[in-house]
């Protein structure tokens, strides 16, 4: 008696499937001047002709010879987060807000200045959990980062505008500004608004470089101007990242 023979069949393949391609950075213009002092004599820090395409936060960076400020140039225009990049943000998140532990333990409010998604508010309150986070981005973002509960409350606009300028004036322990002094056209305009929304003796937090790198010699003239402004710097002036404080004097 013969055995019947049963035949296995894999599934048909229909084709071969591409690898997935992480989306790529779209940039901006090229600057010829400085976007924090407006001066043109700009010194490339590292070499190339233009932006990797495909390396995330990899355009050129230059210097500007009179104020020393850092930034990528053509910068990066808002669009899908490399998950590489955001791996690092978060990271770098988790790292500020230690760092902000040991310097405002406990402030009662904190306003995250472009939160998109309220993704710095989400991580900070594993260590601030009895802080109020508000989120202020010019997208409509911040306003389903509110749905889900990532903020209590949520401005749509910038620092500059009128309606928002009145309604955070001196309002805030914390005001933190994570890579988003580089993409506004006036960067000190911005800052003396974040310095606005703070209460006399209030922490201002700003980070302003690819937290995957240290970029040294950037804060230097975002120090002289906080100082300017009537603050105290609270870090060093070589890092990536500075936290100030809002002397009790200052307008």
């Amino acid at each position: 008696m013969s055995l019947p023979v049963i035949l296995c069949r894999e599934p048909p393949v229909s084709g071969t499937s591409a690898p997935s391609v992480p989306p790529v950075p779209s940039y901006g213009p090229y600057r010829e001047d400085c976007p924090w002092c407006g001066s043109r004599r700009l010194r490339a820090r590292r070499r190339g002709d233009g932006p990797r395409q495909g390396a995330p936060h990899r355009s050129p960076v230059e210097r500007c010879s009179d104020c020393r400020h850092v930034f990528r140039n053509p910068p990066l225009t808002p669009g899908p987060e490399h998950p590489l990049v955001r791996a690092g943000v978060r990271i770098g998140h988790v790292l500020a807000a230690r760092a902000m532990v040991r310097r405002c333990p406990e402030p009662e409010s904190w306003l995250d200045v472009g939160t998109g998604d309220a993704d710095f508010p989400l991580a900070a309150r594993a260590y601030f959990p009895y802080t109020s986070f508000d989120g202020l981005d010019p997208t409509p973002r911040v306003l389903r980062a509110r749905v889900v509960e990532r903020v209590e409350e949520a401005f749509v606009g910038r620092l500059t505008d009128h309606h928002v300028a009145v309604r955070v004036r001196e309002r805030y322990d914390v005001v933190s500004l994570f890579q988003y002094l580089e993409r506004v056209p006036d960067p000190r305009a911005e800052l003396r608004a974040a310095l606005g929304a703070l209460r006399p003796g209030g922490h201002l937090l700003v980070d302003v470089a690819d937290p995957r790198r240290v970029m040294p010699g950037h804060p230097v003239g975002l120090s002289a101007e906080l100082v300017a402004q009537g603050c105290t710097i609270l870090t060093g002036a070589r890092g990536h990242r500075v936290i100030a404080r809002k002397d009790a004097s200052a307008a």
